[in-house]
């Protein structure tokens, strides 16, 4: 069986797989559009951004997603990164291999068919990125399947994986951006305005990455949307954003009205999923039938019982 090793100890830096990746999502986030390099040029010569991206390689669990500091800079963690392709590469397969083909050979039973070897390991991949957020550890990674070092039986996946996840970050890059552009920096906002800020940060890094919609990687744009926003619900047993940020349930909701999904679309799916993995996570109870007239159904079943968790804990 052939290996491939994408390591290349002079460039890569950091501690996890996912130090082979951060080349591929800064391409992504300088061409998004034709134009966004120029933008982006004229914030930092006028505006004050700092030019570059602070890249914190910290040995400790995730305490920070990505920002951008009072100093104007955005700031990511390798950290959160790796969590970010954990979370991207268990909803793909898990979607994959336990939903969307049993749908399709008419022998879904609701549950994960441990007895098929991606579903294993898309569950280990999933369960040692969401230990981040409380340790850490990093050898784990590499034993698993992972962007730096594959086989040609995990290849598949990894690639679109790594796809996935590069657009998840440009995503998170543009959203960061976002809060320069529209000069959210700029005042001490309340409470209910930081949260509108929120939204208009995501509405502008959607913006862009729609330019790229009807390309070939249009559909893994999209995914990456979606992916970027669910490893944030899965964050927190109580779905809250706080003081500053808008509950994550619903910066999903509005996000995937946003890019106008089919009904039939699969990420319906996959956000759906999203939940069933959070409701496992932290013992809640997500009473959902097996069997729907679609996923954008099956999504909307899903808040709705949500819902009536956060109204009533």
């Amino acid at each position: 069986m052939r290996h491939f090793d994408f390591y290349n100890p002079t460039t890569h830096k950091g501690d996890f797989p996912v130090r082979v990746l951060p080349y591929n999502f800064l391409d992504w986030f300088e061409t998004i559009t034709p134009d966004f390099k120029e933008e982006a040029k004229g914030e930092i010569d006028f505006n004050g951004l700092k030019a570059g991206i602070a890249y914190h390689i910290d040995k400790s669990h995730i305490t920070e997603c990505a920002c951008i500091n009072g100093n104007r800079q955005i700031e990511l963690y390798e950290n959160f990164n790796q969590y970010l392709w954990c979370i991207c590469y268990s909803l793909f397969v898990l979607f994959d291999e336990s939903i969307q083909k049993p749908m399709l050979a008419g022998n879904y039973t609701g549950k994960f068919d441990f007895d098929n070897p991606y579903v294993r390991r898309a569950v280990d991949v999933f369960n040692n990125g969401f230990d981040l957020l409380t340790t850490y550890k990093d050898w784990q990674f590499f034993q698993l399947p992972n962007p730096e070092k594959c086989n040609e039986y995990d290849k598949f996946y990894i690639e679109r994986t790594n796809g996935i996840f590069t657009a998840a970050m440009t995503f998170i890059l543009l959203h960061e951006f976002a809060h320069q552009y529209h000069g959210h920096l700029e005042y001490d906002p309340t409470s209910e305005e930081s949260k509108k800020d929120e939204y208009a940060a995501d509405d502008y890094a959607i913006d862009k990455i729609s330019y790229n919609f009807s390309s070939e990687r249009g559909a893994t744009f999209k995914f990456g949307i979606v992916a970027g926003i669910c490893s944030l619900i899965l964050l927190d047993k109580s779905l809250s954003g706080g003081e500053t940020h808008p509950d994550t349930d619903n910066r999903l909701k509005v996000a995937l009205e946003k890019i106008r999904l089919e009904e039939l679309d699969n990420l319906w799916g996959v956000a759906s999923l999203t939940f069933r993995l959070w409701a496992s996570k932290y013992n809640i109870e997500l009473d959902l039938p097996p069997i729907v007239d679609s996923y954008k159904h099956l999504f909307e079943l899903t808040l709705e019982k949500v819902g009536e968790m956060k109204n009533n804990p």
